[in-house]
């Protein structure tokens, strides 16, 4: 392996061995992913209980959600707790239900645990072990639970494309999960248990066929038998799986079969397609049971679906799902700007993300979750965590948040809160820092404990400074994501600069002995930068959008006389200015029209956070011409100024 530390290590004359000493980096490192695909020895992430967020940026992010959005939520599922206490006989007069709204309690359990990881509180503890308690008088002896179903005497399982049986019990699945996890409490993880097994004696049983409609619970059933060890969960998740495209195209109810990801079976699957929500937690069952198997057709099918949802699907804040007709994913690079863009999908991208970088231990998965979760899903929930977006379109106009408490408030706020459990990943002798975010995680190898603290004020700035604290000394390897948006990289170790150091799909490997003295620095430049679309994304021709660091940018009327209609010059000029006081504290950047004037851009998560305004984020870029040549397999790539013409 290569070792990298001091510029003596790597210095101009060691060129030449460096080159093959990275050759055969390379090739080790093909083994062993291959061993890996053998094995099922992937990545596994360092859970948000191990992880303490000291974090100037997100740190206030989560307090808004832990005091304000929380108390916000509960009297939108006070329908959900009214109707089971109805059901268990403790109450007298059910409240509203739906056939999807029973999963927005579960979600917002989810919430709770995650804000209980994050801040112990013994009366919000104390309220929720009350919900705990009235679902499981509410389930039934055979172990069904969905309050809508059993209050209107609907037939369990009845109506598979539509009943949102297994949506429902997914997102029990995941919160019993999630509960269990930060407080070690059983009730609802055995709530959870008699509801997968009786969903196995019906459908592994006792044979009857099928899959829920709108996918969720091959992904939960997945993390239910990580959590218990019960082989029959993790079988029933791929069976829902494996059965679907058995119709034809068009052969299913109301809606063409790839609505439901039912059009082909999954060996067969090239693309993402359908309903986009369900299109992404299916995508993540399939990453899951891969991680779990390592069969070779389920790793497939899961990188052929991300290569389609990222690398021509995906807008450039991360938001999926463009098609207003049936919340669907388009075409390949239909991608308009006023497209439709569900939070919840974003929310399911962020997991597929996440299960993918656990798969390949590949920066490029890190880059996409990191770019949803500071653009798409924060742009999702306002800044006082009280109102939201059920749309998340590019180009907006007069489109106030609201409270549409159909699905996407818990899934943001769960998805928000659980920031923490993204940070880091280990390997069985390698410790994987995905994103950069202030705190201290203790991560378990063999024999021993590591102990990292990260100091940055990232994103607004690109300096970070890692300190490294085994329980005792040992040899181990620390790989350091070099984000996809940067283009200058600095690392030092212990103060000395490492002028040269292995790449390995995107992060810095840093392999050697270490000890509790060590301290890693690193150094992204962070310019405001220009990106363009793939020219076959015709919406953007002649167009770009602004990002720095992470963050991608758009202009509000607010900040520019209400009037959206500019071109930027061939040298903007851009100049970016920190306001702490201004929209809960951000950079933003200052710049020129081709016709000199003014304007100020605001991170797009920021914007429609004061009163009705118009919002845009490509703009029009003088002297900019269209070429397909070093795209590759890029949908968006850093705008080279050199390419502008006058």
């Amino acid at each position: 392996m290569i070792h990298a530390f001091s510029k003596i290590d790597f210095n101009v004359n060691n060129a030449g061995k460096f080159l093959v000493a990275a050759a055969f980096l390379s090739m080790t490192f093909n083994t062993v992913l291959l061993s890996a695909a053998k094995t099922g020895d992937f990545l596994k992430p360092v859970p948000i209980t191990a992880v303490k967020i000291e974090d100037s940026f997100w740190s206030p992010k989560l307090a808004v959600c832990r005091q304000s959005t929380v108390p916000h939520s509960w009297k939108y599922i006070e329908g959900n707790i009214k109707t089971l206490k109805k059901i268990a006989g403790l109450g007298t007069e059910p409240g509203r239900t739906g056939l999807w709204t029973e999963a927005n309690l579960h979600k917002f359990i989810e919430t709770i645990a995650y804000s209980l990881a994050l801040q112990p509180d013994p009366i919000l503890e104390k309220r929720l072990d009350e919900i705990v308690t009235i679902l499981a008088a509410a389930q039934r002896p055979d172990g069904y639970i969905h309050a809508h179903v059993i209050i209107n005497n609907l037939k369990p399982w009845g109506n598979l494309y539509h009943q949102h049986d297994g949506y429902v019990a997914g997102h029990l699945y995941e919160a019993a999960v999630a509960l269990f996890q930060v407080t070690g409490k059983t009730t609802l993880l055995d709530v959870a248990c008699r509801s997968a097994d009786q969903a196995c004696r019906h459908f592994l049983d006792q044979g009857n066929p099928g899959f829920p409609g709108h996918a969720e619970m091959e992904l939960a059933l997945v993390q239910l038998y990580r959590a218990t060890g019960k082989k029959r969960y993790l079988h029933l998740a791929q069976t829902f799986i494996e059965r679907r495209g058995k119709h034809g195209a068009h052969d299913c109810p109301r809606f063409a079969c790839n609505y439901f990801q039912d059009h082909l079976p999954i060996r067969q699957q090239k693309e993402i397609t359908g309903h986009a929500v369900r299109a992404v937690f299916f995508a993540s069952g399939v990453a899951d049971v891969a991680l779990e198997t390592a069969e070779a057709d389920m790793l497939g099918a899961a990188k052929r679906l991300w290569n389609s949802a990222t690398k021509r699907k995906m807008y450039i804040t991360g938001s999926v799902g463009a098609s207003r007709k049936h919340e669907a994913f388009s075409d390949d690079y239909v991608l308009p700007n006023n497209g439709y863009c569900e939070s919840c999908a974003a929310c399911g991208l962020a997991d597929f993300a996440h299960r993918m970088l656990m798969l390949q231990a590949d920066a490029q998965c890190a880059d996409v979750l990191e770019r949803v979760l500071y653009n798409a899903i924060l742009h999702g929930i306002s800044l006082d965590g009280k109102s939201f977006y059920y749309r998340n379109p590019l180009t907006d106009r007069d489109h106030p948040r609201g409270n549409n408490w159909c699905c996407c408030p818990p899934n943001l706020s769960r998805t928000i809160l659980k920031v923490g459990s993204y940070i880091y990943a280990r390997s069985q002798t390698e410790i994987y820092v995905n994103l950069y975010i202030a705190g201290t995680a203790k991560i378990p190898l063999p024999g021993n404990t590591v102990t990292l603290t990260q100091q940055t004020q990232y994103p607004w700035a690109g300096k970070v400074k890692i300190l490294v604290s085994p329980r005792s000394e040992g040899r181990f390897s620390i790989n350091l994501r070099i984000p996809g948006w940067c283009q200058k990289t600095q690392l030092k170790i212990n103060g000395v600069e490492v002028e040269h150091f292995p790449i390995r799909k995107g992060y810095a490997h840093l392999q050697r002995k270490w000890n509790s003295k060590d301290v890693i620095e690193l150094d992204f430049q962070m310019p405001v930068q220009l990106f363009e679309a793939h020219p076959n994304v015709t919406q953007n021709r002649g167009l770009v959008a602004i990002q720095r660091g992470p963050i991608v940018y758009g202009i509000e009327g607010l900040d520019n006389n209400e009037n959206l209609d500019i071109t930027l010059a061939i040298d903007p000029q851009f100049r970016i200015e920190h306001l702490p006081d201004f929209l809960g504290g951000v950079t933003v950047v200052k710049g020129k029209s081709d016709q000199a004037r003014s304007f100020l851009a605001n991170p797009f998560y920021a914007l429609a956070n004061r009163k009705n305004s118009s919002q845009r984020v490509w703009l029009p870029q003088a002297g900019k011409k269209e070429t397909h040549a070093g795209c590759e397999d890029k949908l968006y790539r850093a705008l080279a100024p050199s390419t502008l013409t006058p």
